[in-house]
């Protein structure tokens, strides 16, 4: 039996149908619709197979524009809109039904010295001293649906460890900020391409809940209804390799008009930023 890392792994062979056009019939990850993080990776591999061998991927700018079919397969087709020195730009679309339920516009560039600096990490605890989350909530487990209890508590691609521990199914109210500590559950290819498609796949876990923590609601709470309506991310550290502990730090400085905003930094143990990601998401209060 494939396990989840591996799973992840898989998601990420395309098979190409012509020289712009791209397919994945595999299983799609998500529990109604495909996982965005899913969606944001492959796209970007399509994208990095029409890219030449010395630029590589310093930013995505994406919309979710429709919900994706878990039972079907994902056609991706890739705008080559120019191919400069420097850098070269690609637009994707992903297909299903002949309707595009996403689009992204990627940037990439050819590896440059330059200024540098970056941001302090926050003072948070190590993860060597954090449970993870299945076993948070196996100690709740009775605060879980029995008919979630599998899915809640199965094995994911990432070990996280939260920093600030907000329980879905009984939440508080708390400050609109959250940390926490993620490392694959197997060991990654060095492969730059996979790595920043990997880091891409688990950018889109969660980000959304610091904008909830204020209101003391999760995206369980049974009048909450949450969609990704956006999702940019900027990878700053060249050849990172995501085989240690990383710290995602995310915050949500505004929501408002059923929408809610959230950004995200990830360090490495020693405090480099590897990578920004912003969010914006549909946070609509149900009448009924």
């Amino acid at each position: 039996m494939i396990d989840a890392f591996e799973s992840s792994l898989e998601k990420f062979k395309l098979e190409q149908l012509d020289e712009y056009l791209f397919r994945y019939n595999g299983k799609n990850a998500g529990i109604q619709r495909i996982y965005g993080g899913q969606v944001i990776a492959q796209a970007y591999l399509a994208a990095d197979l029409t890219i030449e061998d010395d630029k590589h991927l310093h930013s995505l700018h994406a919309y979710f524009l429709r919900p994706g079919i878990k039972k079907q397969p994902v056609l991706y087709s890739v705008d080559p809109i120019r191919n400069g020195m420097s850098f070269s730009t690609r637009t994707v679309k992903a297909i299903q039904n002949n309707e595009t339920i996403f689009s992204m516009s990627l940037s990439f560039q050819k590896d440059e010295e330059g200024l540098s600096h970056s941001i302090e990490m926050p003072n948070v605890p190590p993860p060597e001293g954090l449970k993870d989350e299945i076993e948070l909530r196996k100690d709740n487990i009775d605060l879980v649906p029995e008919e979630l209890r599998k899915y809640f508590t199965q094995e994911r691609e990432c070990t996280v460890k939260p920093v600030e521990w907000q329980d879905v199914f009984k939440p508080k109210k708390m400050s609109p900020r959250r940390s926490m500590w993620m490392k694959p559950n197997g060991k990654l290819p060095k492969d730059r391409a996979i790595q920043n498609a990997f880091l891409a796949y688990v950018s889109d876990a969660g980000i959304l809940a610091a904008a909830l923590f204020p209101h003391g609601v999760t995206y369980m709470s049974p009048k909450i209804m949450i969609a990704s309506l956006d999702h940019t991310m900027w990878f700053h550290k060249p050849n990172f390799q995501f085989n240690d502990w990383i710290l995602y730090t995310m915050d949500s400085p505004y929501s408002g008009n059923s929408r809610g905003l959230g950004r995200g930094t990830f360090f490495t143990r020693e405090g480099e930023v590897i990578a920004s990601v912003t969010q914006e998401g549909l946070l609509r209060t149900k009448t009924r």
